[in-house]
């Protein structure tokens, strides 16, 4: 199968073929007008994605000494195994170029299609990522105020465990749903070379997120209450029009 030539246009247009049925499923406004979409080489991925994510959250990444080893590692598995992500902060969808270019197009749908739910989540719900965004500031305090207690790290994985589960699992089980109703032939690029075996073997407590919510997420999906399930993960009222 020849490579993908993945680049702003190519993934723009993927992006508004895939939203509506995105739309359709989750029933919230995914704001495609004001979404913007990038590619990047994946010699960037650990500076958008990871960085940038923390950027995101008010952490000033520039302020941080040099990259010590589990950072360096770090970088390594996320520039060799991440293929997109959504950064709420600038309403961005990033796509990585080389880890995407071995999937069909039909496969690259399914890859932005879940960053989609993404966006639907934190137009929808954006005090969940408020939240995530407040404990990743304490956390990074506690470690500007001297080293962080593995109390401090439990309670903090604790606390976003449940708001990332759900995340991850809604946006799995709509990929999923489209995969088996829409794009039955889709090949999305798996890696099995030593990065994508570190992200599966360090990474195991992230990859759970993307399914231990899901059969929650189809019951609600099936009822109605999709609402009242995220209200639930924060003891919040549930959304109303």
């Amino acid at each position: 199968m020849a490579r993908l030539d993945v680049d702003a246009a190519l993934s723009c247009g993927l992006v508004y073929e895939v939203g509506p049925l995105v739309q359709a499923m989750i029933g919230w406004p995914l704001g495609l007008d004001t979404l913007r979409i990038r590619v990047v080489p994946k010699d960037r991925g650990y500076e958008e994605v990871v960085l940038g994510r923390l950027q995101g959250a008010g952490i000033d990444t520039a302020a941080a000494s040099g990259r010590g080893m589990a950072e360096r590692l770090l970088e390594y598995v996320v520039e060799g195994a991440v293929l997109s992500a959504y950064e709420p902060s600038t309403g961005e969808l990033l796509v990585v170029r080389e880890n995407v270019d071995e999937s069909n197009l039909n496969g690259l749908r399914l890859v932005v299609a879940h960053e989609l739910v993404h966006r639907g989540q934190h137009l929808r719900h954006p005090c969940l990522f408020d939240r995530v965004n407040g404990i990743i500031r304490r956390l990074f305090r506690h470690a500007s105020e001297g080293e962080v207690s593995l109390q401090q790290v439990r309670t903090a994985v604790a606390e976003v465990s449940p708001i990332m589960t759900l995340l991850e699992s809604h946006a799995y089980y709509v990929q999923e749903c489209l995969h088996r109703l829409h794009f039955p032939d889709a090949i999305v690029e798996s890696h099995f070379d030593l990065p994508g075996l570190l992200f599966r073997v360090l990474g195991g407590f992230k990859l759970s997120q993307y399914t231990q919510a899901i059969p929650q997420v189809a019951e609600a999906t099936q009822n109605g209450t999709v609402d009242a399930l995220y209200a639930s993960v924060w003891g919040l009222e549930p959304h109303v029009e």
